[in-house]
């Protein structure tokens, strides 16, 4: 198992941090949401929840990556996790309906009790907190290399900040205003605003997931590269077993299976493996190689050479 590196154990830490202060405020915040009838927060916590296990999937993807454990990742469990991602994109669109309609089919705006008043102003306020805070650590690990799950999450987090901003402004205007036309359209505008982010994030997450359940063969210029390589290598290994390839959104997944005499030692198939892998992933940037050795039923190249 591959150990993570300082740099990556920093990214690590901003994604958790951003899953841990959405964790501790989830409750609360439902619980809040369900005695003051606000839609603007109604639709933040669905929005919220159901992020929430996004998020927590991609740490646990990014502890995966961090640690090497990904040969069965990129192509088996990787179509789960986007089939799971369509499930959650479906239920964002769902969860935007029902706002919709409860938009819609409006409502008498009543008092809030002081408590819950209180309650709901400190707790959207909390949520922006917890928005926002995430964002300084998140961009330094963006900052500290490139990670496609860590920029998602730094984008996400930007777009929940952003929706955040209005949430408070309509829950404020309730809590100041209530029993007034004003602050009914308030609640509502915050509930569209909802609806819309839910209906972005639900229809993109569907989009970009729905192609990645099929394989899709790399473009031609980039399995150009691949075969370049294994080109140049041709006289280092006695046998190409397998070449697995197809595309992840924008990452290149390339699986080798190179076969090696059983008389080579471990030191030199290694030598090998890495040269082969180190030489795809600077042809192509942002690639994930597997290269894995395995006994060959050929005999070496060498014992082929004809005697001089």
């Amino acid at each position: 198992m591959r150990i993570p590196s300082v740099t990556d154990r920093q990214k690590e830490r901003a994604v958790l941090l951003a899953v841990l202060l959405d964790l501790g405020l989830f409750l609360p915040y439902a619980v809040t949401t369900a005695h003051t009838g606000s839609l603007a927060m109604l639709a933040e916590i669905l929005r919220g929840g159901l992020l929430l296990v996004v998020e927590g999937t991609a740490y646990l993807a990014l502890r995966a990556v961090h640690r090497g454990q990904t040969h069965f990742y990129d192509f088996g469990v990787g179509k789960l996790e986007r089939m799971f991602s369509i499930v959650i994109g479906a239920l964002l669109l769902l969860a935007a309906v029902f706002v919709l309609v409860k938009v819609l089919h409006g409502s008498e705006p009543e008092a809030l009790p002081p408590f819950w008043a209180a309650a709901a102003m400190v707790l959207v306020l909390a949520n922006l907190a917890a928005n926002v805070i995430p964002l300084v650590p998140l961009w330094r690990a963006t900052r500290a290399g490139t990670s496609i799950i860590v920029l998602s999450q730094f984008r996400a987090r930007m777009a929940k900040a952003a929706a955040s901003v209005t949430v408070v402004t309509c829950v404020a205007i309730d809590v100041l205003m209530p029993d007034t036309v004003v602050a009914e359209m308030a609640d509502d505008f915050g509930g569209l605003v909802g609806t819309a982010f839910m209906l972005v994030v639900g229809g993109r997450m569907i989009s970009e997931s729905l192609p990645d359940l099929l394989d899709r063969a790399l473009a031609e210029p980039v399995q150009m590269k691949v075969n370049s390589a294994l080109a140049a290598f041709f006289h280092q290994y006695e046998q190409l077993t397998c070449v697995r390839t197809r595309k992840s959104g924008a990452v290149a997944h390339v699986e080798i299976t190179l076969g090696f005499s059983p008389s080579r030692t471990m030191a030199d198939v290694g030598a090998v493996t890495t040269g082969l892998r180190q030489a795809l992933e600077a042809a192509i940037p942002e690639a994930d190689v597997v290269v894995i050795a395995e006994a060959s039923t050929l005999p070496r190249r060498d014992d082929l050479a004809p005697a001089s």
